[in-house]
This record gives structure tokens, sequence and C-alpha cells, in this order.
């Protein structure tokens, strides 16, 4: 049964991630409004997620880096928010935004019902899947369809936090 649990929940991340790719897929499509929406979405589902493991993990690096998910992931949206705020850039609802909120919740309900290692594996395993999917669509969508200038260079700056969360949760994954 944990099985089929933690399978399903594999799937979801890494669908959801998928379908938030392929909505993305045109960017041509992606304005700096919708860009700065998709990235505020994207720090809260990180920031949701983390809450849940901060309480609810077991193991310690997996806690520390639910910590660090949380604190990293508000000074994104700070940071974000400065530059929008300068840009004169509102959020501008997507397909794509409205995607990352409702699988953010289904991931987590899927989250709530692992105990022990196996939400910690689950945790992970979902970080890993979202932190792959958000690098790859940073530098194929997201950088390449910025407009201004300072957005464009505060993705670049994000580009290398994700980056650096991915290798961290990679790292976490392959000791549990």
């Amino acid at each position: 049964m944990k099985t089929k649990i933690w399978l399903l929940s594999l799937a979801l991340s890494i669908g959801t991630f998928a379908a938030v790719s392929t909505h993305a897929a045109d960017a041509t499509t992606l304005n700096d409004q919708q860009i700065a929406e998709i990235l505020e979405k994207t720090n809260d589902a990180e920031i949701d997620a983390a809450k849940l493991a901060k309480g609810d993990a077991k193991n310690k690096e997996v806690k520390e880096f639910a910590k660090m998910m949380i604190d990293e992931h508000k000074m994104n949206n700070k940071e974000a928010k400065m530059v929008l705020k300068k840009g004169k850039i509102k959020p501008e609802e997507t397909e794509t935004s409205k995607m990352i909120t409702e699988e953010s919740k289904s991931k987590r309900e899927l989250l709530k019902k692992q105990k022990n290692l196996a939400f910690d594996k689950m945790y992970m395993e979902q970080q890993v899947a979202m932190h792959t999917q958000v690098l790859s669509d940073l530098e194929t969508k997201l950088i390449p369809s910025a407009k201004n200038a300072a957005l464009k260079t505060h993705l670049e700056a994000t580009k290398v936090h994700v980056k650096a969360h991915l290798e961290k949760a990679q790292a976490i994954q392959a000791k549990l």
C-alpha cells in the first residue's frame, strides 16, 4: 500500500511540473506579468510544502532543508516584489499559475498521509522533481521570455539558487 501511494505521489510530482512545463511550452506567449505570477506561485508552493516538512519530517537533514526552503523562497518572493514594483510589473494569473497552486495542494495532501521515513522520502522526491522542472523552465522558457532587464537578472539569480537546491535535494534523497 505504501509503495502504491509513493508511486502515485511521484507520478503526480513529475506530472504536475511536466504539465506546468507543457503549459509554458510556448515561451513567446509568456509576458513579464505572467512570469512574475508563475515565479510567485512556485515560491508559495515551495514554502507551503516546506512548512509541512519542517513539522513532520523525521530526518534532521530533511528538516534543515525544509527550513532552508522556507527562508530562501520567502527571500526570493521579497526580492521579486521589489523588482516588480520598480519595473511596474503586476503579476497576471495564468492557467500555469493556477495549476501550480492546485497541484501543490494535491501534493501536500498526499504528503500528509505519509509517516516517518516514507514522508521524508516523498518530500525529497517531490523536491527533486520540482527543482528539476523549474530549472528547465527557467532556462528554456522564463528567462528567454523575460523582457524587463531587472526581472531577467532576478530570474538568472533564481536559477543559481534552484540549481543549488536541486543538488542539495538530490544529495539528501540519496541518503534516505
